[in-house]
């Protein structure tokens, strides 16, 4: 087995059996974002399946981690977000020290390999954790989808010994094996390892057969992570993954660019077998009485119809409750029928941005508004809940084209309407496009959509996109005589607060009468409530034009 030697490299040490060696997987989280991951448990059941089941898991999910910037439970009070109970499925925080607790469970289990798996808004919190422990000698391995387009940053950091770049079911496994039997791991595909004084940096491996993939491994996780808010219920909710990559372009997804990462190691765009899909499932509802299924795929139904058929077909055993995100494209009233007919609870379409012409030539979206309407119409019209997902704060869009976004979501009839600050992550080429346009500095490392816009630019500041988002809803769903209103809203200052807080009050009284009209019931409920704070008459909003956006997207 490999140990770090007192140079600091992995040396040598005696060789271990499959059944002895201990893999303690670290899964850094943002706080409250309860869905489990598809990450480290496929990694777990990748392990197990072959034989290593000496496996713990040190997910950070429970703590709060203000530092690291907002998760699910900064959502949780937010307009955009139905009202939910952690005490129903008795979720709280931890009350212990993260740091102390990762230490702890390390020197009670001593494991052999410490393997971190991140996302770039999680992966400075995984480096503290290794950083904390590397007194402790312990081979490391970082992987994920920063990792893998940001390798030597990640390989220079002194706690880490191993990264891998793309996918890491089969190379963990053949980590393990050679430890086992004491087998040098410096020509292992996809990873980059620190040896003898130097980094080895070995070619990409050919790409999973979907098929092959273990079961998902909820096992490793407490007990009550299955549960995950829904639509302001708690459901015990599994990720089943679909399929892996997508035929799409869009430039602020990293999707692409494994695409053009793996051009010669195989098809980065794979589906599941239904069979092997089905199998899972019945699996999980055996062993941990699932009831509600998230369908892990990049475009849901970006799949030919017949696929669709078949999955109907099949799913129409199961019929529990699920939910997937998909394009506007995707959809029509007969997929839609047919999904209705098996139990699909709620689908996600990303709208992203209003403005057509900057959605076409830098979002590399060509979808008309004229198709977004008509695709959200046929769901509204449904028993599917509808979520409509947006995203402000990109490069070079002005407050003017922000409305374009927010008017285009008042003419759509939706379950919720999610607003994402656009944060320009590694591995896309809206980033690249950031990076180049001196708005963004390469080196910065990006946080969750939920935290205040990192790009700098001279139009528009952080603060204000920051106000956008927080009254997105407000916008959205009350009349525009009450812009005005709003827009002082969007202040962080007593006045705003005041006027939040009113808004907000107003805004879910509309939530609890859905049966009446909604501008009956604006005008209603404004009337009857406003506070009229001082100054707010003759607060001005600058009127956002139609057609408002930067001429270099007209082309």
């Amino acid at each position: 087995m490999n140990i770090i030697g007192e140079n600091g490299d992995l040396g040598r040490s005696t060789s271990y059996t499959n059944t002895q060696l201990k893999v303690l997987l670290v899964y850094s989280n943002t706080p409250m974002d309860n869905l489990m991951p598809v990450s480290v448990s496929t990694l777990s059941g990748a392990l197990k399946q072959k034989g290593f089941h000496n496996i713990k898991l040190f997910d950070t999910t429970y703590y709060p981690l203000d530092k690291y910037g907002p998760g699910g439970a900064e959502r949780k009070d937010s307009l955009a977000v139905a009202e939910f109970s952690y005490k129903e499925a008795g979720i709280k925080f931890q009350e212990t020290n993260i740091f102390d607790d990762f230490r702890k469970l390390i020197e009670d289990f001593k494991p052999d390999l410490l393997g971190l798996s991140t996302v770039e808004p999680t992966h400075l919190l995984g480096m503290d954790l290794l950083n904390s422990v590397k007194d402790l000698h312990i081979p490391t391995i970082v992987g994920g989808v920063y990792t893998t387009f940001s390798p030597e940053e990640v390989i220079k950091e002194e706690s880490v010994d191993m990264i891998c770049l793309g996918e890491g079911e089969q190379t963990i496994v053949e980590i393990c094996e050679k430890m086992s039997s004491n087998q040098d791991l410096t020509s292992i595909e996809n990873i980059w390892i620190k040896q003898d004084g130097k980094t080895y940096k070995n070619p990409k491996s050919q790409l999973e057969n979907m098929d092959d993939l273990p079961i998902l491994d909820f096992s490793i996780f407490n007990e009550k992570r299955v549960y995950r808010p829904m639509a302001g219920k708690m459901y015990r909710m599994a990720p089943i993954e679909f399929s892996r990559g997508c035929m799409y372009k869009c430039t602020y997804c990293s999707a692409p660019m494994f695409e053009e990462y793996f051009e010669n190691e195989g098809t980065w765009l794979r589906n599941r077998s239904l069979e092997n899909i089905r199998k899972e499932m019945e699996f999980q509802i055996d062993n941990y009485n699932i009831e509600y299924f998230y369908f892990v795929s990049e475009t849901f139904l970006g799949i030919p119809m017949q696929r669709i058929r078949d999955f109907c077909d099949m799913y129409a055993d199961i019929r529990l409750p699920f939910w997937f995100n998909t394009r506007p494209e995707t959809i029509s009233e007969d997929r839609v029928k047919m999904l209705e007919d098996i139990g699909c609870h709620r689908m996600s379409i990303g709208i992203e941005c209003g403005n057509e012409a900057y959605r076409r030539n830098l979002l590399k979206r060509p979808v008309s508004n004229k198709k977004i309407l008509e695709a959200c119409d046929i769901v509204a019209k449904s028993s599917i809940q509808l979520s409509v997902n947006n995203v402000i704060g990109l490069p070079e869009e002005t407050r003017e084209m922000i409305f374009d976004t927010i008017y285009l979501n008042r003419k759509i009839t939706a379950d919720n309407y999610s607003c994402s600050v656009f944060q320009p992550y590694h591995g896309t080429h809206l980033y690249k496009h950031c990076v180049e346009k001196g708005i963004y500095p390469p080196e910065k490392i990006c946080q969750t959509v939920s935290a205040p816009s990192p790009l700098v630019q001279g139009h528009i500041t952080a603060q204000e996109i920051a106000g956008l988002q927080k009254t997105f809803q407000l916008y959205i769903k009350l009349p525009e005589s009450e812009f005005d209103l709003i827009r002082k809203a969007e202040k962080s200052d007593e006045e705003g607060k005041r006027a939040y807080k009113d808004l907000s009050k107003i805004f879910h009284e509309l939530a609890s009468q859905k049966e009446a009209s909604q501008e009956e019931i604006s005008k209603k409920n404004v009337s009857a409530h406003r506070q009229s704070p001082q100054g707010f008459k003759n607060c001005q909003i600058e009127r956002p034009c139609k057609n408002g956006v930067n001429e270099a997207y007209l082309a």
